[in-house]
């Protein structure tokens, strides 16, 4: 009765953990850009759009992203990795090989998985990275850098 107690509060504590974690950014296989639940924008082909469907990124022929002034924002990716541009640095992002349900894990620099995103729209990495961005969903580690270059 005692390993029984035992098992089920160490199960209990575990659970706890699970449910606590924050849920990661995520882009799923319609293009819409999710923040745990709450859709923030979409992206497609053309580029990156807010909630209202507002232009906020789109891709030029150079395979930059610009943002909706006109100013260069990012790289679109090659080989797997893509450039997202903060004041006068760059941060540089890997896209990860597929899983079985299509979806590749984005990782920082350090690391660390920022999003998850559909196989489609490797492409439009960047403009998923911007609207997470300007929506304020970057993981915390990422967070700091919230003032970027517009």
């Amino acid at each position: 009765m005692k390993r029984l107690t035992v098992f089920f509060a160490l199960f209990f504590i575990a659970s706890l953990s699970v449910f606590a974690q924050k849920s990661m950014p995520m882009v799923d296989y319609k293009g819409h850009i999710l923040n745990g639940r709450n859709q923030i924008g979409s992206i497609t082909l053309e580029g990156g759009f807010d909630q209202a469907g507002k232009s906020m990124t789109r891709i030029d022929s150079n395979g930059n992203i610009v943002d909706s002034t006109g100013k260069v924002i990012g790289k679109a990716p090659k080989n797997g990795s893509f450039v997202y541009y903060f004041k006068d640095n760059e941060e540089k992002y890997t896209i990860g090989k597929s899983n079985h349900s299509g979806m590749c894990k984005v990782t920082n620099a350090k690391g660390e998985t920022v999003m998850l995103l559909h196989n489609n729209y490797k492409q439009q990495a960047a403009c998923a990275v911007h609207c997470l961005y300007e929506n304020h969903c970057m993981p915390e580690s990422d967070m700091s850098k919230t003032d970027h270059k517009h």
